[in-house]
């Protein structure tokens, strides 16, 4: 099954530059991030650690934050 998704520009271009990008799909909150990126990260989050989660999560939403204002 193959997902498409539209983003904003702004949201394309965090993705185009390597940044995380928050996105719902039905109820689950979601980290979108290249392919390049998740890979060289490690690329496996299976022993990933809930709080270890949060903190990207939070990471990631501090980043998007500040990309947000930075563009405003």
């Amino acid at each position: 099954m193959e997902l498409h998704m539209n983003l904003t520009e702004q949201q394309q271009r965090a993705v185009e530059r390597g940044q995380p990008v928050r996105v719902t799909i039905g109820r689950a909150r979601c980290i979108l991030i290249r392919e390049d990126v998740y890979e060289r990260k490690g690329g496996d989050c299976d022993d990933w650690t809930l709080e270890e989660m949060n903190l990207l999560a939070d990471e990631a939403h501090a980043i998007i934050s500040q990309t947000e204002t930075d563009e405003d």
